[in-house]
């Protein structure tokens, strides 16, 4: 199951990145190690038909670029701090909010958190950033011209097998 999670994740991501901010992807093959300052992290958790949590980790030039776009600014010098941090929180709702339909189908309903976004210096592990008690379910990389984003779907493991959607992957 964790290989159709994946599929669908990379699916609904790069399409919500196309529609929302005109950016482009590929699927990454290694998480790269960036410095620390160079990335940006938040996360979103769920509950439904099971419980979990979304970590959204991104490239600093990636996100200044998602957020120029989202917010039609022609220079991404003008992308404040704080504008970042919404349009990260946006665009990991938005991905959530598709990843779990495509995942489920649109009989089951989740209840979507509020997302949060970390300092680069603080590292997200189950108890800070992630609840205890759940674990990797799935993982993500894309790749853009100018960095890296990183997708982990922590889940309870109560995912349905007859759950995940047959008409995506």
């Amino acid at each position: 199951m964790k290989a159709e999670l994946e599929e669908i994740m990379f699916q609904v991501t790069i399409d919500t990145l196309e529609k929302l901010a005109f950016m482009f992807a590929y699927m990454g093959e290694d998480e790269k190690a960036w410095a620390k300052d160079s990335m940006v992290t938040g996360t979103v958790s769920f509950t439904g038909p099971f419980t979990g949590t979304l970590v959204m980790t991104i490239s600093v030039e990636v996100l200044q670029e998602l957020t120029a776009n989202m917010l039609g600014l022609d220079d991404a010098e003008d992308v404040t701090e704080n504008l970042r941090s919404d349009a990260l929180k946006e665009t990991m709702n938005v991905i959530c909010g598709n990843v779990l339909p495509a995942v489920t189908g649109d009989e089951y309903i989740f209840d979507i958190g509020v997302p949060e976004v970390f300092p680069a210096d603080q590292e997200i592990t189950k108890g800070s950033g992630i609840p205890v008690g759940l674990d990797l379910s799935a993982k993500v990389i894309l790749e853009f011209d100018e960095g890296q984003c990183v997708l982990s779907l922590f889940s309870d493991g109560k995912i349905p097998k007859d759950a995940v959607s047959p008409e995506v992957g």
